[in-house]
């Protein structure tokens, strides 16, 4: 009796649901369980894509009449019972799994266990709406061909399997397009547009060369006609710092600071090597305490 439409509670509820009612980027609360599994609630059921998988699966088993509704109901009852039951469960089955989410599961947790708890958690409410909305049309659930029994079963097996399906493909798909997004959201630094194409890569250091400027990227190298002061500005996205009036690097790029020959220099990770003068010796000691 469990409507297919769990599917699109699963899935585009998910969507919405990061990083849950606990901000896993700075760790606080901003939300309690029951208020946040309310707002979830409101999103999916306000999701056009939710209601028209909803319509289209409710349609497809009404016409088809399985589990015996078929032979038992008229088309327009029939239609209207998997209409019910697939709207019903997707709400139940929304209100179940966030709920348990967020009470049991709340920063997260083992794969087995983000599949069991949301699934366990909305096999319940699903399965007693079903037994609500059936109760409506067939006074006696065995009519439906099952027990109580062997429907909560049912709606177990296939929570579980909706939730091993959404963390074990659709999650995983969906960071990567969250983690796509992010970084190609992120504003690149002015400087890069100065560079031919195919050098536009991570910003490491630039340096001073008479009248130009050499901007290092993990990608090679360029010369720019400007002056060092200007392209400091231009890179102002990327954190780092001038550490001598001739170069300045991304505080990525560095891997140490050695003293060599009575000389400081700023060891980086492509190789290079970059000296420090004694006006900025102190920024950059406090600014790489551990390098």
């Amino acid at each position: 009796m469990l409507g297919v439409g769990r599917v699109c509670e699963v899935y585009i509820g998910r969507q919405s649901r990061k990083p849950g009612y606990v901000d896993q980027e700075f760790g606080f609360v901003n939300d309690n369980p029951i208020n946040f599994t309310l707002r979830q609630l409101h999103s999916v059921f306000a999701s056009p894509l939710a209601w028209g998988i909803m319509v289209a699966v409710g349609a497809v088993a009404g016409i088809t009449g399985p589990f015996s509704t078929f032979d038992q109901l008229a088309p327009a009852p029939r239609i209207a019972y998997w209409m019910a039951i697939v709207i019903a469960s997707y709400g139940a089955g929304t209100v179940g799994a966030t709920l348990a989410q967020s009470l049991i599961l709340p920063k997260g947790g083992p794969l087995l266990a983000r599949i069991a708890v949301p699934g366990i958690g909305s096999s319940i409410p699903v399965t007693a709406a079903v037994v609500l909305i059936s109760w409506l049309f067939f006074p006696d659930l065995s009519d439906t061909g099952l027990s109580l029994f062997e429907l909560y079963v049912y709606c177990l097996l296939i929570s579980l399997a909706l939730m091993a399906v959404v963390e074990g493909v659709f999650e995983p798909q969906l960071e990567r397009r969250r983690a796509q997004s992010a970084q190609e959201t992120a504003k690149a630094p002015k400087i890069l547009e100065r560079l031919p194409k195919d050098m536009r890569g991570t910003l490491s250091h630039m340096s001073m060369a008479d009248h130009y400027v050499e901007v290092h990227t993990d990608k090679g190298k360029s010369l720019v006609l400007m002056r060092l002061s200007d392209a400091i500005a231009e890179a102002e996205e990327v954190r780092g710092m001038q550490v001598h009036r001739s170069h300045w690097v991304a505080a990525e790029a560095v891997s140490a600071i050695k003293r060599v020959d009575g000389r400081v220099l700023v060891m980086l990770q492509s190789g290079h090597a970059l000296p420090v003068s004694r006006s900025y010796l102190a920024a950059v000691r406090a600014n790489f305490p551990n390098a």
